[in-house]
């Protein structure tokens, strides 16, 4: 039997290919600094999660102490928001009413415009019915014209016959 010569394909041949596309590990990394109780819980298998929940529900129900000096800054910071609260609503209301202006003034140009429109089909009609009389008056104009022409010709030709018709009366044949 002959053996056979394997080939590799392309694909095959080279360096190991890893693949191109995130994989979306968290990498990052959490620490957490429990109290001695925390820890003692935590030791004895109660779920980490659990003991930060607790936590933080004891925290969010402490009451908040704050220095006079803190409260009276937070109050002037407040009261200083409530007075560019109450400018930027008197802007917000002037700007509407100012918005509203030219919405109406806008209105007033489209339905300006839409009259402008009409007048313009009517007098783009009247135009082109003025070219269609103009075409028919330049057509008599040009029969009444030749008609002139031919008229004159026939009168040339009747005085050239009269004065020749005088001659012969005149003087003779």
């Amino acid at each position: 039997m002959i053996s056979r010569l394997t080939s590799v394909s392309s694909y095959r041949s080279g360096p190991p290919r890893f693949g191109n596309r995130p994989h979306n590990i968290d990498t990052s990394v959490k620490t957490y600094q429990l109290t001695p109780e925390q820890l003692e819980r935590y030791k004895n298998g109660e779920n980490l999660d659990d003991i930060l929940k607790e936590a933080k529900e004891v925290e969010r129900q402490k009451p908040k102490v704050i220095a006079y000096t803190k409260y009276e800054e937070v109050m002037a910071e407040r009261d200083g928001l409530k007075k560019q609260l109450a400018e930027k609503e008197e802007e917000y209301e002037l700007l509407k009413q100012e918005v509203e202006h030219y919405r109406e003034l806008f209105e007033a140009a489209m339905a300006n415009k839409e009259q402008l429109h009409k007048e313009n089909l009517i007098l783009e009609n009247q135009i082109q019915r003025l070219k269609e009389v103009n075409d028919e008056l330049t057509a008599k104009n040009e029969r009444y014209f030749a008609d002139l022409m031919r008229l004159e010709q026939e009168v040339k030709g009747l005085r050239l016959y009269a004065l020749q018709k005088l001659h012969i009366d005149v003087y003779g044949a």
